[in-house]
């Protein structure tokens, strides 16, 4: 089907062709135009000029509009989990890690989260940023190359402390308000320095279990008994991962794999083919028979 891009440049034609239409044509050569007619041409030939003139105009107006040839939207069924992923940049992830190659935790973050991205194929991936406040870097989408490279421009800008209650709440409102999966996996990667009041603690576990979320925390160099995640974790039965460095993530992240995906359905639209040049070609090509017209057959016609 054809749809517009730019609908509103439409009204531009309301400007252009009331004044066209109210032009009064000037006409020199005959004194009455029934000899045109005695002389075997056609008496609507000398309006020809001014027709292609709207011709031409509208043809133009159409072309600004941007029209566009769309397939029809279809929907597509597949196999899938729906896994947001929260990513800690609070200030405290510019630190180092403890080790001989002194990476950063955010570096190492970022490894650990590529290497995870990366095993996915069918399943969903949403993208949540935190420090004091939580920010929606991407939802929900298949396009997971789009995913990694909004992850590998993370790291550059820090948002002050570390506030673990905001993610959590964010990303199950995601998944309450996106998420069609019945297996839905939540990926905290954080080094955790902060701590959960009880109330809060409630709520998301809560939350958690209410909706079937699979908790997945990884720890940045921040051992289980020093973290208010920890808590969370046991509680709703999730996995809690030491991360020192990205060696051992592979086993740890497969038990995602094993996770049973469920069915979703997501409406596809098809590519898009702009259509202006056709309409810009075709007025061109009346304008050239406008002032072909104007030239040779009529001394003034408009």
């Amino acid at each position: 089907m054809i749809e517009l891009a730019n609908p509103s440049l439409l009204f531009v034609g309301l400007i252009f062709l009331p004044i066209l239409l109210k032009r009064k044509a000037a006409f020199i050569g005959y004194s009455h135009l029934q000899l045109i007619g005695e002389e075997g041409v056609s008496r609507f030939l000398p309006g020809l000029p001014k027709v292609l003139h709207a011709l031409v105009i509208v043809l133009l107006i159409l072309g600004l509009a941007r029209p566009q040839w769309r397939s029809l939207v279809k929907h597509e069924r597949f196999l899938a989990r729906d896994i947001i992923m929260v990513m800690d940049l609070s200030y405290s992830m510019e630190g180092f890690l403890e080790l001989k190659d002194r990476q950063k935790k955010i570096a190492v973050a970022k490894n650990a989260a590529r290497q995870f991205i990366e095993k996915r194929e069918n399943d969903r991936i949403g993208l949540l940023v935190f420090g004091d406040e939580t920010f929606g870097s991407w939802p929900l989408t298949r396009d997971l190359a789009l995913i990694l490279k909004k992850l590998d421009r993370l790291g550059s800008t820090f948002y002050g402390g570390t506030n673990l209650v905001k993610p959590f709440v964010k990303a199950i409102a995601h998944f309450r308000e996106m998420g069609q999966s019945t297996s839905r996996v939540l990926v905290f990667l954080s080094d955790g320095e902060a701590k959960i009041p009880k109330e809060m603690k409630e709520r998301i576990v809560t939350e958690i279990k209410k909706m079937g979320v699979h908790l997945y925390v990884v720890g940045i160099n921040l051992r289980k008994e020093e973290s208010d995640l920890a808590e969370i974790v046991d509680r709703t039965e999730g996995l809690y991962i030491v991360v020192e460095s990205t060696d051992g993530l592979n086993d740890a992240f497969g038990a995602v794999d094993r996770l049973e995906q469920s069915r979703i359905e997501v409406d596809v639209r098809g590519e898009s083919r702009e259509l202006y040049p056709i309409f810009v070609l075709l007025a061109l090509g009346g304008l050239f028979a406008w002032m072909l017209l104007r030239n040779t057959l009529f001394i003034e016609l408009c």
